[in-house]
């Protein structure tokens, strides 16, 4: 069963319990949801990411997760999610239409579900500076951001493992009809599209948390910086960590 199957299959129990009188805040719905935007990921399953340790530093000590906006210029790559630049001409009016927005508004942190670790790996994420790896878990990380709490957590979070892609068919995505394609109530697949990545680094096993801040009302205690570049997301870290390797 491929991921979006995993989708429809979680989407489908979370109508089931809908018509059983279960709402949004119930246990059963809470974690449902927490399936359907993994696309079924186990929450047992180990993800693991590399940090600089002075940012991870700060980020335990205040309380908050970090997040770079999912953008080509801020990745230095004009493939990385790829709808971000897409626009188009109303047939009516013959105006110009800013497809992209529709996607300019997430936040992105790299993780991966690859078990080893190697010098390539730090050099990529540590940038020369001092760095630490953390291993947790889907379900942990889930569990600290939807909560109901949050009465639109079911929009604002997604884990996706990435798609790879030749670079021609991430090129071919940049077209109104591929981002009309992806338009529907869930976001899911708006937020599909900000997880494909060209095939060179699908050594990386990459599993990408996304963050969609244009859902409104925003999360209570978000926080941006360098003119709206990075968001943080107020973040329970006790528990979180099931183990550390230093660089």
């Amino acid at each position: 069963m491929n991921k979006f199957e995993e989708f429809e299959k979680a989407q489908s129990k979370i109508r089931q319990l809908d018509f059983q009188g279960k709402d949004l805040s119930s246990p059963e719905a809470l974690e449902q949801y927490k399936l359907r935007n993994s696309f079924g990921m186990e929450p047992t399953a180990k993800i693991h990411r590399i940090f600089q340790k002075g940012y991870y530093d700060k980020d335990v000590s205040d309380g908050y997760l970090t997040l770079p906006v999912a953008s080509s210029t801020i990745w230095i790559d004009p493939l990385e999610n790829p709808l971000e630049d897409v626009t188009g001409i109303d047939s009516v009016t013959g105006e110009q239409i800013d497809y992209g927005s529709l996607v300019r508004s997430f936040y992105a942190l790299c993780w991966t579900d690859r078990s080893d670790h190697n010098p390539t790996d730090w050099s990529s994420f540590s940038h020369g500076k001092k760095a630490i790896r953390i291993t947790t878990t889907v379900g942990k990380l889930l569990d600290r951001l939807m909560t109901t709490s949050d009465r639109l957590y079911m929009h604002r979070t997604w884990l996706i493992d990435v798609d790879y892609k030749n670079p021609a068919l991430i090129q071919a995505m940049k077209n109104p009809a591929v981002v009309m394609n992806h338009m529907e109530s869930t976001g899911s697949m708006l937020a599909a599209s900000a997880a494909v990545v060209r095939t060179q680094f699908s050594c990386e096993n990459e599993v990408r948390l996304l963050f969609d801040a244009s859902i409104k009302p925003e999360l209570t205690g978000v926080s941006y910086f360098n003119n709206r570049q990075c968001l943080r997301i107020p973040f329970d870290w006790n528990g979180f960590v099931d183990d550390v390797v230093e660089n």
